[in-house]
């Protein structure tokens, strides 16, 4: 068992450096390819993307980790093939959706945001697919098969922009295009090596997702309020300010990047163990595993945060010169916002093992009205750096309402078991 979850621990690293390593290297090559604008067109496509993935990841991938860990292998098999088909209906009606709000967007005239979503069906039918796939794996405990999928799809994906620059042809709509045919390469193999988790003897689609949705309502608001607060922000840039101003954004984030490396390893596999770990001991467990998080990964965290403070001018000339330059002062915010995205990002992923989603959408909404209210403001007065410092304010939000739930949770619970209530 030990070494079956070593194996899985060594897997789930190598998958999410593969991720990880192919976000920013392409990130990274379209900073050094295409203008700002062009740049801002592609974060703005990519974070769409992540939309799209809040909403997955509250109604199908958070109930698959949750539910399908510690089903039998005949159970599992019903309820995934169940989940299989509630997969295929968002993904069909989120590409269906991209295409409407891109031709409406085109026809009034919005000619540089209407074709940047209208592209996006390919890539949100594509990519949700590889993406249950690969979850689903994970799940399991097969996190080895989820490489397979990662590296074929990132793999396509980075030579066809390679490809594509060459011809001349490489911008910031063609990059988004790249993410989709990389992820339909990949579906294609995922869901070859998943087909013995498919049957004919599936469970009710209807019941499945009544019983997904109980639980992963909660859930999805969370997503959806946590792609608000971390997310937005380069959107509502583009909006107030320009594309260029999103691409000056991603260049920065692009220096801490590898931080995501850890955080969604942690994410993706973790949580499973972590609901595994409640379900049979409690939450001390639980605390146990989130101290270790804390532990081990702020190590890392914390050193790769200093070394980018201290070199960010030679790092920023070395990706285009010095038309970033100007911008180097809003490494610090984006330092500060990524210390308190890792206090949060694990305290989210316990409240998800416990099944306990609630106390995530809340605060995530806390944080959004922040963002409405202060961060708006900020944006107006400063700019870049105002929405950077936005993103700061709403990590120190979600902290401080997680941090205090947990203990609550916590003491609740010890206090339950010690008096057999």
């Amino acid at each position: 068992m030990n070494t079956k979850l070593a194996n899985n621990g060594k897997f789930a690293a190598i998958d999410q450096g593969i991720i990880s390593l192919a976000n920013f290297g392409a990130s990274i090559l379209l900073t050094t390819l295409v203008s700002p604008s062009e740049l801002g067109a592609y974060v703005i496509g990519f974070l769409a993307i992540y939309f799209v993935r809040a909403i997955q990841n509250g109604i199908i991938v958070q109930p698959l980790n949750t539910y399908g860990a510690g089903k039998d292998v005949s159970t599992f098999r019903g309820y995934f093939s169940a989940a299989a088909i509630h997969q295929l209906i968002l993904s069909t009606l989120t590409a269906i959706s991209a295409v409407g709000l891109g031709w409406t967007l085109t026809k009034m005239g919005n000619d540089t945001l209407g074709p940047t979503v209208f592209v996006l069906w390919f890539a949100f039918f594509t990519w949700q697919i590889q993406e249950f796939i690969r979850r689903a794996f994970y799940t399991r405990g097969e996190v080895h098969k989820a490489v397979w999928v990662s590296l074929s799809a990132n793999l396509v994906r980075i030579v066809l922009i390679v490809a594509l620059s060459r011809m001349g042809q490489i911008t910031g709509i063609t990059g988004l295009n790249a993410i989709g045919w990389g992820s339909l390469f990949a579906s294609l193999i995922g869901i070859w090596l998943a087909r013995d988790y498919f049957t004919k003897d599936i469970q009710k689609p209807y019941q499945i997702f009544l019983e997904n949705w109980r639980f992963g309502r909660w859930i999805l608001g969370a997503s959806l309020a946590d792609w608000v607060v971390v997310d937005l922000y380069p959107i509502i840039m583009a909006g107030m300010i320009s594309f260029a101003a999103t691409g000056v954004y991603q260049t920065l984030q692009n220096l801490v990047a590898p931080i995501h490396v850890l955080l969604r390893a942690m994410d993706t596999f973790v949580t499973p163990i972590m609901a595994k770990a409640f379900d049979q001991s409690g939450p001390i467990k639980v605390q146990r595993t989130l101290k270790l998080i804390y532990l081990f990964a702020g190590v890392p965290v914390i050193g790769l945060l200093v070394l980018v403070l201290i070199f960010t001018p030679q790092l920023l000339n070395l990706l285009k010169g010095d038309t970033y330059l100007p911008y180097a002062n809003g490494i610090y915010l984006m330092a500060i916002f990524y210390i308190f995205l890792f206090i949060n990002r694990p305290l989210q992923m316990v409240f998800r093992a416990i099944r306990q989603g609630k106390q995530v959408f809340w605060a995530n909404v806390l944080a959004a009205l922040s963002m409405f209210t202060v961060g708006i403001w900020l944006i107006k007065r400063w700019g870049v750096y105002g929405a950077i410092g936005g993103q700061v304010l709403n990590a120190i939000i979600i902290s401080l309402v997680l941090l205090v739930a947990w203990v609550r949770f916590f003491r609740s619970s010890q206090k339950k078991t010690t008096t057999g209530i």
